[in-house]
């Protein structure tokens, strides 16, 4: 314990002056959903109410709760300070467009009161409910994946930004904008921080403990793991912080771009080295793609060429219709610089069946194929690159190209050296699989090419390696809180609603992986991406890179 500590004073000393009222600056509520992966079951997630809610002694409105221990009389309300989430986006920046009103999950958004000026046992007024501080939350390993930091849970606990909890001493109704009132102090020498020092830092104080367990107002769990402690009983908190093997954040590290190499008048290989490297790394996985924090919002994925967890190579082309990636990395990406690189993913792996793999590249789209190549390559799977280029000035990656000689074939145009692709698939096996990443007119003629001559769309595979997301503006309404939010003819409407606040999981950011979709109730739809199904698209978009025509109606 004690690996964090807080040493602004200054913005201590103002969290420590005295609280006794101040007016409610948001109201919310969630529902349990699975996110941050398939094992994973929160309501962290919660929208915000102008209209009156109802507050009972066992829950606030439709509120749930996935956690074990969660609701219950002791934990009804959920308040968090909102001048910790200046805090947080200058500690972490990688995640600062996390870090907003509701992002820990509290019913209560309110400026002032906080754990070092609220006491266990304070009964405060809101609206016409009268609500009593029952015990700090305890934080878990949600937190890491909801903030995208592996020790997020443990520098709340630690730095005593938790929020803390209500019991309901009188039912009734809260809104937003209502004013909140110390009424009763009971207990004034003990502050939410306060218990928390006894929680998490002098943990075996028995003096502090017995004391503790004299509080009528504490709510049961905290007063009961003072009560074991003082048995010699001690709880494991790790698993809480971090979740256990299965449910443990493996998603955002560190890593220094140590060589930024000129490929081409406009591709730049990188090479990535992790500032926390491993014993024993993982290899890239043929179609691995990996995500990039650009700075402020910006998150691009990008097909790994090769090495493995601890140093990897991407090569990325300045594209003319940027959403800003490319040309961050070109212009402002230099030698020596960190950043937080996603987990490598295989999205685009080789079929298990093919009895041979026939790979076709345009530009930048030969990324999608080194690691898959060199894998075939080294397990003596027959396989061929048929790789398209303007002119010779345009090819990169050279140096793979010629280490996999003998089963690369590159198309000059300039030199009139034309890919004939009816002729090249009709040229394959039956057992064949075709793959393709390129342009939108090279993937279209594959596809036209591939169904002439007879090849099943399950030996078909494709990814785009870049996709317009530009087109007319249109307008978003949200089925559960009828929020309206614009979409520009610039913009995504998976980054418009990102702007908005809205915490949206995406993977490759170009239509092919399908985890950005969302739900659509109501409205037509302009699908691009391969990341749908042609019976998927009739429910749902890809955020990413699907636009909405006029208004649509839709579910996060």
């Amino acid at each position: 314990m004690g690996i964090y500590e807080d040493t602004d004073t200054e913005a201590i000393r103002f969290l420590e002056q005295p609280w006794t009222s101040e007016t409610l600056v948001e109201l919310r509520t969630g529902k349990i959903k699975t996110a941050f992966g398939p094992k994973i079951r929160t309501a962290i997630y919660k929208s915000t109410h102008n209209a009156p809610i109802n507050v009972t002694k066992l829950i606030i409105g439709a509120d749930e709760h996935a956690f074990e221990y969660g609701g219950g009389p002791d934990r009804v309300l959920l308040q968090y300070c909102l001048q910790h989430y200046d805090r947080w986006r200058k500690e972490l920046p990688a995640s600062e467009d996390l870090f907003g009103p509701g992002g820990f999950g509290e019913n209560l958004v309110a400026r002032y009161a906080n754990e070092r000026n609220i006491c266990i046992g304070d009964v405060i007024q809101i609206g016409n409910v009268l609500a009593q501080v029952t015990i700090p939350r305890q934080p878990c390993y949600k937190l890491n994946h909801r903030f995208q930091a592996k020790d997020m849970s443990r520098r709340a606990q630690e730095l005593s930004r938790t929020g803390w909890f209500y019991r309901i001493l009188k039912e009734g109704t809260i809104q937003t904008g209502d004013k909140m009132t110390l009424l009763e102090r009971p207990n004034p020498q003990w502050t939410v921080a306060r218990v928390q020092h006894y929680l998490y830092h002098d943990m075996r104080n028995e003096d502090a403990m017995k004391e503790l367990i004299q509080i009528k107002e504490l709510g049961a769990e905290i007063h009961d793991i003072f009560a074991n402690r003082l048995k010699k009983q001690y709880e494991n908190q790790q698993r809480r912080l971090g979740g256990g093997d299965s449910l443990t954040l493996d998603a955002w590290s560190d890593y220094r771009l140590t060589q930024k190499t000129p490929e081409t008048s406009k591709i730049v290989s990188l090479t990535f080295t992790a500032q926390d490297p491993v014993v024993d790394p993982e290899v890239v996985q043929p179609g691995s793609h990996v995500r990039l924090r650009l700075g402020g919002k910006l998150v691009r994925a990008y097909s790994v060429i090769s090495g493995d967890t601890n140093e990897f190579e991407l090569a990325v082309a300045h594209s003319s219709s940027s959403r800003g990636g490319s040309r961050f990395i070109h212009t402002r990406l230099q030698t020596g610089d960190v950043l937080s690189v996603g987990k490598i993913t295989s999205s685009f792996p080789l079929a298990q069946n093919a009895e041979r793999h026939v790979f076709v590249s345009g530009g930048i789209g030969l990324t999608a194929f080194i690691a898959s190549a060199r894998h075939c390559q080294k397990r003596g799977s027959p396989y061929h690159i048929h790789h398209l280029v303007r002119t010779s000035q345009d090819i990169a990656l050279r140096h793979y190209l010629d280490e996999l000689d003998g089963h690369v074939t590159v198309y000059d145009k300039s030199q009139g050296k034309v890919f004939d692709v009816e002729k090249t698939l009709k040229g394959i096996a039956s057992g064949a699989h075709v793959y393709c990443c390129g342009s939108e007119r090279l993937m279209d003629a594959v596809a036209e090419s591939a169904n002439y001559v007879g090849i099943s769309q399950d030996r078909l595979h494709f990814e785009k390696f870049e996709i317009s997301t530009s087109g007319d503006p249109f307008t978003v309404q949200l089925s559960e809180t009828n929020r309206t939010v614009e979409v520009s003819g610039e913009q995504s409407l998976l980054d418009a609603l990102r702007d908005a606040g809205l915490d949206i999981a995406s993977s490759c950011e170009a239509g092919n992986c399908g985890t950005c979709r969302l739900v659509v109730k109501d409205g037509r739809i302009e699908h691009r991406g391969t990341g749908l199904t042609n019976e998927e698209k009739s429910s749902s978009m890809l955020s990413c890179v699907s636009r909405g025509v006029g208004k649509i109606l839709i579910e996060l």
